[in-house]
């Protein structure tokens, strides 16, 4: 048996108002935790713990972090196998990529033990192949972030072309989680085949927009520019009090606020400068006590994705 190598797959949000399956940013917290160690041959998940471990299967054919790591071992024809342990740090059916982080984290551990072989767009690939898996769909916007960092668009898919930027030192994040389940697939099954010429326009103008204010670090133009007309209105019904709980938002000093990827998680951007973000999370969290509901909540800001521990 090998030693143990420990890595750290952060909680990602993707889409961000118009950039669906295209736009994804990884956070500081929460995060996962994967440990992993080389044995004779094979993938073996042994220990899953952290909320919502009861619903992840242990049969590495159907769990991302066996999976991703499989897909590594293929690709880099390793002569042996791994041995993997999940910590959960991000929920199951979250909105910030639980399944990516656990996709990316399988996927750069066996990276790690294979000798660093594959360059990051065939890490990302590994991972991704794992999200369509167990997703329904090959989508990339959670775990390229997660392995890159920062904030990430994918060009294209066919050929597939991702890129990583820094964004503005100041950006804070609040993640608020009302206790609700939106699986990914069944979030991706209200979405709408085909989009109007009027919806399309919008997308690519504050798409773009908000690709140029990251790059230039104007936080402001980050919150106009995160708006969605056709995705988040299909999802709005799977979560309980969502436009409520962003107009609340919006209210404290978020410069935006939106449903982080497929729900339930509710995302405000806020600018450091401004506010601490420590009234916009307690307002979220209020209302939905209000209404009878938990709601977690983290404040925080984009990281730099996986990393050895």
């Amino acid at each position: 048996m090998g030693e143990w190598v420990k890595v750290s797959a952060p909680a990602t949000i993707s889409n961000i108002g118009p950039g669906f399956d295209i736009f994804g940013m990884a956070l500081q917290e929460p995060f996962d935790i994967i440990e992993a160690r080389k044995i004779d041959s094979g993938v073996r998940i042994t220990g899953v713990s952290g909320p919502g471990s009861d619903t992840i299967p242990c049969d590495s054919k159907l769990n991302s972090v066996g999976i991703a790591a499989e897909e590594v071992l293929r690709r880099t024809e390793a002569d042996f196998g791994i041995e993997l342990r999940i910590k959960k740090g991000i929920r199951p059916c979250s909105g910030i990529g639980s399944s990516g982080a656990s996709a990316a984290g399988g996927a750069y551990a066996a990276h790690l033990l294979t000798g660093e072989k594959l360059t990051e767009r065939e890490l990302v690939l590994c991972a991704a192949h794992a999200e369509d898996v167990t997703s329904g769909g090959f989508h990339a916007d959670n775990v390229a972030p997660c392995i890159m960092g920062g904030f990430t668009m994918i060009r294209s898919y066919e050929p597939f072309e991702v890129v990583s930027i820094e964004p503005p030192k100041d950006l804070g994040v609040v993640v608020a989680m009302p206790d609700v389940l939106v699986a990914t697939k069944e979030s991706r099954r209200v979405l709408p085949h085909n989009v109007s010429v009027k919806d399309l326009v919008f997308h690519v103008g504050n798409a773009s927009c908000m690709a140029y204010a990251m790059t230039v670090g104007d936080i402001d133009l980050i919150g106009r520019s995160a708006q969605d007309s056709v995705f988040e209105p299909a999802r709005t019904h799977l979560v309980p009090y969502l436009k409520e709980a962003e107009k609340v938002a919006m209210g404290l000093g978020a410069k935006a606020s939106f449903l982080g990827g497929s729900g339930p998680c509710v995302i405000s951007f806020f600018n450091k400068r401004e506010t601490d973000g420590k009234a916009i999370a307690d307002g979220i969290v209020g209302l939905y006590k209000e209404k009878g509901m938990r709601c977690d909540s983290w404040i925080t800001a984009w990281g730099k994705g996986c990393r050895k521990v």
